[in-house]
């Protein structure tokens, strides 16, 4: 089976959860292959050095909203019986003919229609896997084995533990992207713009933004650059960002620049 191995930037240590060089893979018997992600130096969030409002969130999230009386995300359109038997039957795995292996060695049992349903790419992916024993197995690496749960018990019933969803922040934000899963895509951008993006790691969610093509949350983060520049300018982010990659950095000197001109 043809597997994509999903590179990312290295990312400075001070993220709580999230550090090193970010490579997800999905891996099968056979090949392996890469794909790879090009930044659009053509898009006006690149080009353009005045920094705009951001525009207003795509949907209503509120925060009240995502947790219940059981700390799971919730959806008031879909009824509670519904979505909690979709959680038990992810949770069980009863009748599942997919084996998701992770990182610590474990498997995640899921079922081939739902996650085909859910997930378009893991369902071609899942088409050209084998089958042993009316088993199709498939591998998630390169993420904690919690992120690829959470992850997975998201396609069936869009629950999640509050608490866990923001220590994995930045993976789901990377699997949701990968796997194009829109919904946890807009779950993560508002957990990361309501109160976790901090000066420590506003550099790794810039980059990562870039990569999971989110240019909201692209500029959210250069304004926050630029409010906070001495701060941020001086982080261990900031550091790693410069050596890995000067053209970044050049870009967001311009930016602090053209604000500075701008409130003189």
């Amino acid at each position: 089976m043809a597997s994509p191995e999903i590179d990312y930037p290295r990312l400075s240590s001070g993220s709580e959860s999230f550090g090193g060089c970010f490579n997800i893979r999905i891996e099968g018997e056979d090949s392996r292959h890469t794909l790879d992600f090009h930044e659009d130096r053509k898009s006006p969030v690149y080009n353009e050095r005045n920094i705009p409002e951001p525009p207003p969130p795509p949907g209503k999230i509120c925060s009240k909203s995502i947790t219940h009386e059981r700390g799971h995300g919730k959806s008031d359109s879909v009824p509670n019986e519904t979505r909690d038997t979709w959680d038990k039957l992810f949770k069980d795995g009863y009748g599942a003919d997919v084996h998701i292996s992770t990182d610590n060695g474990s498997f995640i049992p899921a079922h081939y229609t739902l996650l085909r349903i859910a997930s378009p790419i893991l369902g071609n992916l899942l088409q050209q896997s084998k089958v042993k024993n009316g088993i199709r197995c498939i591998k998630i690496l390169g993420v904690p084995h919690d992120a690829v749960f959470i992850f997975i018990r998201f396609l069936y019933s869009a629950c999640y533990e509050e608490r866990g969803m923001k220590t994995f922040v930045l993976h789901l934000l990377v699997l949701s992207h990968s796997y194009s899963v829109p919904s946890l895509k807009r779950v993560c951008i508002h957990l990361l713009e309501q109160g976790w993006l901090s000066p420590e790691n506003v550099i790794d969610v810039l980059q990562l933004g870039r990569n999971c093509d989110v240019p909201r949350l692209i500029v959210v983060c250069i304004r926050m650059i630029v409010r906070n520049f001495i701060t941020i300018s001086s982080s261990e982010g900031w550091e790693v960002m410069r050596r890995a990659n000067p053209t970044l950095e050049q870009e967001l000197l311009e930016y602090v620049v053209a604000a500075d001109s701008i409130t003189q």
